[in-house]
């Protein structure tokens, strides 16, 4: 599976939950941090996803963050 499916499969599983480039970095054990925000940056252009600097849902940062819309 691609870095992108994974990461979208990801923020799926989470259930509408937000999660913050850094946090997608650490659990897919990505080697850049750059190969995450590629990603959610293209993902945030569709209807079906919201990116914007919110609390993470997993480190609890104020941050850029993705989510699934519910």
């Amino acid at each position: 599976m691609t870095i992108a499916g994974q990461i979208e499969r990801l923020i799926e599983s989470l259930g509408g939950a937000s999660i913050c480039d850094d946090c997608i970095t650490d659990r897919l054990n990505l080697s850049v941090r750059s190969q995450a925000n590629v990603v959610t940056r293209e993902l945030g252009h569709r209807e079906e996803y919201d990116r914007a600097k919110v609390s993470c849902g997993q480190c609890g940062a104020l941050k850029t963050a993705i989510q699934i819309k519910a």
